[in-house]
């Protein structure tokens, strides 16, 4: 199963630690199981560029979509067998302690559902 895990700052987690941040340990490890495909950071929200369709109308809008101060860091996509291994490997990453991680599973695009 691919698992979007999203690494978000979360105002009330512990106070981060660059001493003990192990991000780099996390990737290697991950890596070598071959649960995840691939991962970064991001940018900070300041350098979003928001693309919408209006009455057929593109609108670009510099800045993220919504204000807020759990703001998005970083992703990985990860294959794991299932839910509870998803939720080991988030587990195991240093921003389940300093931030927040959310696990959402892919839904795969299939052209002839609701057909």
């Amino acid at each position: 199963m691919e698992f979007l895990m999203i690494v978000a700052a979360d105002p009330e987690a512990e106070p981060y630690v660059a001493e003990e941040d192990t991000a780099e340990a996390w990737v290697e490890e991950m890596d070598g199981r071959g649960v995840r495909v691939r991962g970064n950071r991001l940018h900070p929200a300041e350098r979003a560029t928001t693309v919408r369709r209006r009455g057929g109308r593109v609108l670009v809008t510099d800045g993220p979509f919504a204000e807020t101060k759990e703001t998005i860091l970083g992703y990985d996509v990860l294959e794991c067998a299932s839910l509870e291994e998803a939720i080991e490997v988030a587990a195991k990453h240093p921003m389940a302690r300093f931030g927040r991680l959310e696990l959402r599973p892919a839904w795969p695009f299939d052209p002839d559902e609701g057909a």
